[in-house]
């Protein structure tokens, strides 16, 4: 997902979809694309130049077949006038069309078992798939085993991941030393809809006569203490002199333990930074990633103001949603949450206006607005490293990154987001800055010393010593932190 000229990407989507022939006014390819001496004008993938694999299918392992889109993102097998699901569907038909090769998705049930097979049939040489695709957490582990392709390595690749239709500042992000072993970008819904962002009600800023987010954010005042400062003017018990989230009360702030992260990745302090070699370095103890953390968290342990579901119940608990449903009842004035939750039940069918903004800065002297994702579900694909017909998958890979940009992304982004979901001007332009400015943190992805819990641990234990916490779990971390290095290293 990058960013969009809304009337042009309007008018590019409507063309294709009645027609899906014509390819030449998409946004332009890079020039070293555009100038590729391959390229072939009329080809519905220029730079592919024309090919016939027919008879091939590209079969993917997938997980998360139960989440919106989870089922349609690879290979919907029918259309239901559903805008993205019917691209998905146009687009496959429209690849089979012109280069002969299917597509079929392959789902596990769990977790434990996509893992379990990928292992098994490698160990077996039994695989009846040829890629790979899931959340980020879930794939990290095969690299660490070596069981995974270096995407950068491939001898003579079809992919062009440093186009456009690639999410090439995640590619940045999710490398090390340079190797790359997962991707991501326009042939994946998953990954846009596991972005954070921040939901905010437009009554309650209204009622309190607050300045608007939007200008905030246009204005690049748009910060952790402003938005502090709102929800401490809005918060007010309903009169039993208790805050409860069962009641009437109105908080500041809902959501789960978890934000506190994402808002310190919105201070763009990620738990790891890269130096020069393109390695990771444990940065949580660096003097302004300290200053976010005690800001953040004397917010988050401000409790007249904010309610995070593990102070209620336990993150599983059949009721935890209890707490963000008070945003949904009007009864909250930020929702802090991810993409995907404006395609629920819920927010579609709340009376709420709302709204949605990026995470705030640090403070005023911060360049950009960060936000990070959900490692457990930010969709990416990868190639194990048994014996494939390399040639075929990294054409197929491309030719539907680069007609989903095309034939899916505008279905998605402008009528589904957009259109549908929002109903204001400035929405659009706050996608905007969300996903152009999307971080991806390694240390959550490897998990390296559990690291993924320690903000939330010292937020349950109401511990705000950051710089002794994280020294006593460094030498622990950095083990395996560089034990992920070596190996990938010397795969």
């Amino acid at each position: 997902m990058r960013k969009y000229i809304k009337i042009l990407s309007l008018l590019m989507a409507l063309l294709i979809i009645s027609s899906f022939t014509l390819v030449g006014c998409e946004e332009k390819p890079s020039e070293s694309i555009s100038k590729d001496a391959s390229s072939v004008t009329g080809a519905l993938v220029p730079h592919l130049g024309n090919a016939d694999y027919s008879g091939k299918t590209l079969r993917v392992l997938c997980t998360l077949k139960g989440d919106v889109y989870g089922d349609v993102q690879i290979a919907p097998t029918e259309t239901n006038a559903e805008p993205v699901n019917d691209a998905f569907f146009a687009r496959n038909n429209k690849l089979e069309e012109e280069y002969g090769f299917t597509i079929k998705a392959v789902y596990t049930e769990d977790w434990q078992s996509f893992i379990d097979k990928v292992r098994n049939d490698l160990l077996a040489d039994s695989a009846d798939y040829d890629v790979i695709s899931s959340g980020l957490y879930l794939l990290a582990p095969l690299v660490v085993n070596g069981e995974l392709i270096d995407l950068h390595s491939i001898e003579n690749s079809h992919l062009s991941l440093n186009e456009n239709w690639w999410d090439t500042a995640s590619n940045k992000d999710m490398s090390i030393g340079n190797k790359l072993f997962f991707t991501t970008g326009d042939i994946f819904i998953l990954d846009d809809e596991n972005t954070v962002v921040t939901y905010f009600n437009k009554d309650l800023i209204n009622d309190y006569n607050l300045e608007s987010p939007y200008d905030l954010v246009y204005n690049g005042t748009w910060t952790i203490d402003r938005m502090y400062e709102m929800m401490k003017t809005v918060a007010q018990e309903d009169g039993d002199g208790v805050m409860n989230v069962t009641g009437n009360d109105v908080w500041g702030l809902v959501g789960g333990a978890f934000e506190a992260y994402k808002y310190i990745l919105g201070s763009n302090c990620p738990q790891v930074y890269k130096d020069d070699n393109d390695l990771p370095v444990l940065g949580m103890t660096d003097e302004r990633s300290v200053n976010a953390f005690i800001k953040v968290y004397e917010m988050f342990n401000d409790r007249s103001c904010v309610a995070y579901i593990e102070q209620y119940y336990r993150w599983d608990d059949p009721d935890a949603n209890t707490v963000v449903d008070n945003f949904y009842s009007g009864n909250a004035l930020f929702y802090a949450s991810f993409m995907f939750a404006v395609n629920s039940s819920k927010m579609r069918e709340t009376r709420v206006n709302y709204g949605i903004v990026p995470q705030p800065k640090y403070d005023e002297n911060q360049e950009n607005y960060t936000s990070t994702i959900n490692p457990y579900r930010f969709y990416c694909v990868s190639i194990t490293n048994a014996p494939h017909d390399l040639d075929f998958i990294t054409f197929a890979l491309e030719a539907m990154a680069y007609t989903s940009k095309i034939m899916v992304t505008p279905e998605y982004y402008q009528r589904t987001l957009q259109l549908k979901r929002f109903d204001d001007s400035e929405s659009p332009e706050m996608l905007d800055i969300i996903f152009s400015n999307r971080i991806v943190d390694l240390s959550v992805v490897f998990n390296w010393g559990g690291c993924i819990q320690w903000y939330n641990n010292m937020l349950f234990s109401s511990n705000m010593g950051i710089v002794s916490y994280v020294d006593s779990r460094r030498e622990a971390f950095n083990a395996e932190m560089n034990n992920t290095i070596e190996a990938i290293m010397n795969n």
